[in-house]
């Protein structure tokens, strides 16, 4: 993997992070209905596996 891709690698996994917390307590935290949090974290966690497929194929020691 080139320098340049593992740091945006680590840029997208921090953004990801950092919105599982941002989204739910502050952007969702008016809404009372339960179904928009389990829509955000369906789409969170497919995007977080695809995300991990994606760097595990590229892999290379």
């Amino acid at each position: 993997m080139v320098q340049g891709q593992l740091i945006g690698w680590v840029i997208w996994f921090f953004i990801l992070v950092l919105s599982a917390y941002l989204v739910p307590y502050y952007l969702l935290s008016d809404i009372y209905k339960v179904y928009g949090a389990f829509l955000y974290w369906g789409l969170f966690a497919v995007t977080a596996i695809i995300s991990v497929v994606i760097i595990t194929k590229r892999w290379r020691d």
